[in-house]
């Protein structure tokens, strides 16, 4: 008993609070808005290439995906709101989970939220580089500009992420006055930017496209991709899969939008960045659950509208239809860019620039075709913003869930020690650039079979890691955490011994029923996101289609994930003194 009463004797657990209401806002907008949004319409127009003449209303299976994923994502947040806002403390769902559903779940949740979140840091520095070289940079600098010859391509990426990795880390170590500076400065300028990408969007049409393609890379044109893509010219080897012939397996338009809502789901994580750092924003219980609503449906509205716009920009360009299915630059471009795992031909293999198809390539060639192709270095800017400042948040939010957890005694003490002079938990933020370096693998590719540092492809986890990928296993682990987190709401209001948290909430819509009526739905929303993550066509899981044992990899991995945090409480609740019991019956204090 003394263990505990001397752990919360402490007054306060030396996190101060310096988040203003605008800043809480930028965190869960940067943390979301970053790599996923700029390609989605169109990596998943490649993935499932519907039949253009087969959308309801015109709308693209992708943007039909962000609205059902919005949807889903909102009702979740509202439930997080009014949980957040009862207990407003750094480690955000951890506590809430902890103290409604119970310690074990508590920790096995936010475990698995820590890992995708950190696993997540090491994707985005990697993929900060990607962008510039396969992207931003050919569109702007020309299509010679590319990695430095004499350095493989998976050992670069790492490289240049694990800077990115070891400087952002140096940051967090600061506290998050720093960070939260830096981050003001790495999302204003991409956000007054975006509206000069989609001026660049307004002014597409037949005539810029096909203008912009010839100034860029000359003597190319729509109707090459087109062509290319249906096989038109009969040219295409044995190997491959015209457009057309794919189209048979999509499943219409609700497979295709099934399929999207992963693109969707990756697109919209982070949605609740702020309240993992609610015990350091200034009048939390308030500002917190403001700051996440407003900042979601900003974030809905600009993926709705940026799909929107993006697709429209090229459907219908050079349109062709083949055996009653209609295609255009849209369908043809994107399938070429992002079909390959499902039989596409390459861009590179039917003579058209290796360019892959992305709103700032849109952009880019819509600006030639008008003459400002001088101003593309700006989509560089635009594009690499918009990627890095996912990082910062990662910081903050994985960061203070070792704290937190750190702080109840279900990690090591230390994890929990913050530094007098900066606020800011250090080890703990150390910690979450180590484990970003899974992420530094995963994206860079160094472990995958024949790559740089698995030749032989001798190393256990490299199928997994390459072809399910770090994306794939850190949206279900996030999705996870989230139905448990929204559970907690539908719980609360019927356990007595938790009537001190109820009757203390600031917000109780509804009242009690009302309550279990608002976490049902969060539920729901996230129980249909595990199920579309888990059996989606073409997804990274699709268990529908599994058929052997190591297609399930993927899974266990997960499942593997689980157990081994499982462990770790188990371990640390075994400790002689120490009685969860009496921890657990208390909210942290500020």
């Amino acid at each position: 008993m003394a263990v505990e009463q001397k752990l919360f004797a402490r007054k306060a657990t030396g996190l101060v609070r310096e988040i203003g209401f605008i800043t809480a806002i930028i965190i869960v907008i940067a943390n979301v808005v970053g790599l996923g949004w700029q390609k989605r319409v169109f990596q998943f127009t490649g993935l499932a290439p519907l039949p253009e003449n087969e959308y309801i209303a015109g709308i693209t299976p992708m943007t039909m995906a962000f609205i059902l994923g919005g949807i889903a994502i909102l009702l979740s947040i509202l439930a997080i709101a009014v949980l957040t806002a009862a207990m407003p403390r750094s480690g955000g769902g951890y506590v809430v989970i902890s103290r409604i559903l119970g310690p074990f779940w508590g920790f096995t949740g936010a475990w698995l939220e820590f890992l995708s979140i950190a696993w997540s840091f090491g994707i985005i520095a990697v993929a900060v580089f990607e962008g510039i070289y396969l992207i931003m940079g050919p569109i702007a600098f020309g299509i010679g500009f590319t990695i430095p010859v004499g350095i493989p391509r998976d050992v670069f990426l790492f490289a240049v992420g694990l800077l990115l990795v070891i400087a952002f880390t140096i940051i967090g170590v600061f506290g998050v006055k720093l960070t939260g500076m830096l981050l003001q400065v790495m999302f204003w300028i991409p956000a007054v930017l975006t509206f000069f990408v989609f001026g660049l969007l307004g002014q597409a049409n037949s005539t810029t496209i096909t203008d912009g393609l010839a100034r860029l890379f000359p003597g190319v044109t729509p109707q090459q991709y087109v062509d290319a893509a249906t096989n038109a010219t009969g040219t295409l080897p044995s190997s491959v899969v015209a457009i057309q012939d794919q189209a048979a397996g999509v499943g219409g338009y609700w497979g295709a939008v099934g399929t999207a809502l992963i693109g969707a789901y990756f697109a919209y994580i982070g949605y609740a960045a702020a309240t993992f750092v609610a015990g350091e924003v200034k009048e939390a219980n308030r500002s917190v659950p403001k700051a996440v609503i407003i900042a979601t449906l900003l974030i809905i509205a600009l993926y709705i509208a940026v799909s929107s716009v993006a697709a429209g920009a090229l459907k219908g360009i050079a349109s062709v239809t083949v055996a009653g299915k209609e295609y255009s630059l849209l369908s043809a471009w994107s399938y070429m860019s992002h079909g390959g795992s499902i039989g596409a031909p390459s861009l590179a293999s039917v003579g058209l620039p290796d360019v892959g198809l992305w709103t700032t390539t849109v952009a880019g060639v819509a600006a030639s075709g008008i003459g400002l192709g001088s101003l593309n270095v700006l989509l560089v800017v635009f594009g690499v913003f918009w990627i890095a400042n996912d990082i910062p948040p990662f910081i903050l939010t994985a960061s203070r869930i070792l704290f937190a957890m750190s702080f109840d005694r279900v990690l090591p003490g230390p994890l929990s020690n913050v530094n007098d002079r900066f606020h800011s938990p250090i080890i703990a933020v150390i910690a979450t650039g180590l484990v970003g370096m899974l992420g530094l693998a995963t994206e860079s590719g160094v472990f995958d079979s024949g790559k740089s540092w698995n030749p032989e492809g001798n190393v256990v986890l490299q199928g997994t890691l390459g072809s399910v990928g770090g994306v794939g296993i850190t949206d279900l682990a996030d999705a996870l955490f989230f139905t448990l987190f929204t559970l907690s709401l539908v719980i609360l209001p019927l356990r007595a011994s938790k009537r001190h948290i109820f009757d203390t909430a600031p917000y109780k819509p509804g009242g009690k029923w009302g309550m279990v009526g608002l976490g049902v739905a969060g539920v729901a929303a996230n129980l249909f996101i595990d199920y579309e993550l888990l059996f989606a066509p073409k997804g990274d899981f699709n268990l529908g289609a599994v058929t052997t044992f190591d297609q399930l990899w993927g899974l266990w991995f997960v499942i593997i994930l689980a157990v081994i945090g499982m462990g770790i409480y188990i371990v640390h609740r075994r400790r002689p003194g120490v009685n969860y019991s009496t921890i657990f019956a208390q909210i942290p204090p500020e």
